[in-house]
């Protein structure tokens, strides 16, 4: 990784007007945990609050999120011609994509897995670990959301609206009409994996062991790949 790529991608990132929406949905996240634990006369049961996180939570906060970070540091460089510097240099490809995705991923630990806990915290406490539950599953589709945006942003013209398209199409639509696929889609990884440490019940239980080595899988896979396209990319194709 480039430390000073990182420190321009940090930079980016949270300095510019996008930040807000960034910053937004976290905070919306924690107020809605709120509201609906100050709304309850009686203890919230467990199984609704981690309902309630991984619909709102990994279903929608954490893809947008990813994807305006994604956005941000990757798709935005090729749409404006930016990326024209950086394949001047006598960088490593790979390396640019690896220091771009590690400050997504270091955005998405900061500003919607650790919200997730926080909105854990609020909802029932540290009964039945909740909170890291809603940690861990969160984190598990993440780096698969980084991975396979991060393969969406450098091999697609549009590719903000291919993210969009992916996350409506595959992961909200049809994983939830068909079943099986489920097994390959990252919001079921961490809905999974949180339900699972919990202990609550899921209409399809994709194993844990199963979700974490998928989000890591797509992770490394999506950033070499991307990486690969990248080394491959010549001046004039962008």
């Amino acid at each position: 990784m480039n430390a000073p790529i990182i420190k321009l991608g940090l930079r980016s990132l949270f300095g510019r007007p996008r930040v807000i929406a960034l910053l937004a949905l976290p905070l919306l996240l924690i107020a809605v945990s709120g509201l609906r634990h100050v709304a309850s006369s009686d203890p919230i049961d467990t199984a609704e609050a981690g309902d309630l996180l991984g619909t709102l939570g990994i279903g929608i906060v954490l893809p947008i999120v990813t994807l305006v970070a994604t956005s941000t540091l990757i798709s935005s460089e090729f749409d404006d011609g930016s990326i024209i510097y950086l394949l001047t240099k006598p960088v490593s490809r790979l390396g640019v994509v690896m220091s771009k995705a590690s400050v997504v991923l270091l955005a998405v630990v900061g500003l919607v897995v650790l919200p997730m806990m926080i909105a854990a915290l609020v909802l029932v406490g540290t009964r039945d670990n909740l909170w890291l539950s809603a940690g861990a599953g969160t984190l598990v589709s993440g780096a698969a959301y980084v991975g396979i945006f991060a393969v969406l942003a450098t091999f697609l013209k549009r590719s903000i609206v291919g993210c969009l398209l992916y996350w409506l199409l595959w992961e909200l639509t049809l994983s939830g009409l068909i079943p099986a696929i489920k097994w390959t889609s990252a919001q079921a990884w961490g809905a999974s994996v949180l339900t699972q440490l919990a202990d609550l019940e899921f209409a399809l239980k994709v194993p844990t062991w199963f979700a974490a080595l998928a989000g890591v899988v797509c992770l490394v896979g999506g950033v070499f790949a991307a990486g690969r396209r990248l080394a491959s990319t010549t001046i004039s194709e962008v």
